[in-house]
């Protein structure tokens, strides 16, 4: 069941993305964004405690990482350094649980070895 979530998830995040990129209507990316969502709480079948805290460590730190990213982006839109802004809330979630999906696995992976 936890491998179905999991591939279900993904199967919404590649569509998701060609959604995105093709449809300009609102609420585009909300198949993109269920998705990942979806992919991030899918767990293992065994979850041990340190992947666990790897999980709630890298989705803190995605947080901190993508409002750091709005702010600055936001800044350099008002300056008009920057052609867009990340002012849809649905834009910023998409990038905290992007963020918090690469950096769990490559922290995951790169420890154990």
């Amino acid at each position: 069941m936890v491998k179905l979530f999991k591939l279900l998830g993904w199967a919404l995040v590649l569509s998701g993305i060609c959604v995105v990129f093709l449809d300009r209507s609102p609420n585009a990316e909300l198949p993109l964004l269920v998705g990942l969502f979806t992919v991030f709480i899918a767990g293992k079948k065994t979850e041990d405690e340190r992947s666990q805290q790897l999980k709630s460590s890298s989705a803190y730190i995605a947080l901190v990482l993508s409002y750091a990213t709005k702010l600055i982006s936001s800044n350099l839109y008002e300056h008009h350094i920057l052609s867009f802004s990340l002012s849809d809330i649905n834009y910023f979630l998409i990038l905290v649980f992007g963020m918090a999906i690469i950096l769990f696995y490559a922290r995951l992976y790169l420890s154990a070895r």
